[in-house]
């Protein structure tokens, strides 16, 4: 009974012993200096877009450029009927940005035009 409770442990050892994972996929090698990078000639640098924000109002007040999580860009001054332009720039991962005037709040689409236009009513 003693011998084949050992042969069973023998063959159990052997059998987990002889299993390895394959490993044919890319290694995760870190490189070790920024000179070993591979970085594609496609790949995006920039970590800020700019736009130019025309912004137009039937009143006069202060209009506030918000990031949708709330930190403000920007501010500015409009007089009634005159349009204001401003150079926008904002973190490349922003989709939208927030205009407030005068109890107002417009949630303004940053796609792939630079040059964007609003008018408060």
């Amino acid at each position: 009974m003693k011998k084949i409770t050992i042969l069973a442990s023998v063959a159990t050892l052997l059998t987990l012993a002889s299993c390895k994972k394959d490993q044919n996929g890319p290694s995760d090698q870190k490189p070790e200096s920024m000179d070993q990078l591979i970085v594609p000639d496609s790949f995006n640098w920039k970590t800020t877009r700019n736009f130019q924000l025309t912004i137009q109002a039937a009143s006069q007040g202060i209009v506030e450029v918000n990031s949708v999580a709330g930190p403000s860009f920007q501010k500015a001054y409009l007089q009634p009927g005159q349009a204001y332009v401003m150079q926008l720039t904002v973190p490349a991962y922003e989709k939208n940005v927030k205009l407030r005037f005068a109890g107002q709040e417009v949630l303004l689409q940053l796609d792939g035009n630079t040059n964007l236009t609003y008018s408060f009513q």
